[in-house]
């Protein structure tokens, strides 16, 4: 869905967005309704109002970190096309701010780091329709805001 400013290969070296710790757990991609059937033998759990994957900790290196269950560490996601939607437009997320909904970039991900900013806003607004779009029919993937995340598209 983005592949305008990320490639798959920029994203499968690095697979920071299905690791989290205690911190940035709300970040975990919300299952839908539809995938949640598809996935009726994995285990989930509630968090921040969403349907989660249940993820155990692990430890890595110094840290516990949560992964992704659905992450094969050689070959990435396993659900390929599939994946949540929240997984398909990150570092992109949905946010309500001062009672709108925007489209929000994550300051998380390195290598959009490296992409100039209008041009990320430019593939925020053409896509915009769809992500308010899947907003509307999963409200649970709607966030509230967090600082350091870069508006780019108000509703």
């Amino acid at each position: 869905m983005l592949s305008e400013i990320l490639s798959k290969e920029e994203c499968a070296k690095c697979r920071i967005c299905c690791c989290f710790d205690d911190s940035d757990l709300w970040e975990a991609p919300v299952i839908s309704d539809a995938l949640a059937q598809e996935l009726a033998d994995m285990e989930f759990t509630s968090f921040a109002g969403g349907r989660i994957l249940k993820m155990p900790k692990t430890l890595d290196g110094d840290e516990e970190l949560y992964y992704c269950t659905l992450l094969d560490k050689e070959k990435g996601c396993v659900l390929g096309d599939k994946k949540p939607f929240d997984c398909r437009i990150w570092p992109l997320r949905v946010m309500r701010f001062e009672g709108k909904r925007v489209i929000a970039l994550s300051p998380v991900c390195p290598v959009v780091q490296t992409r100039p900013v209008g041009k990320i806003a430019e593939t925020a607004r053409k896509l915009s329709k769809r992500i308010f779009d899947e907003a509307n029919k999963n409200p649970d993937i709607v966030k509230d805001y967090e600082a350091g995340y870069v508006i780019l598209v108000t509703e």
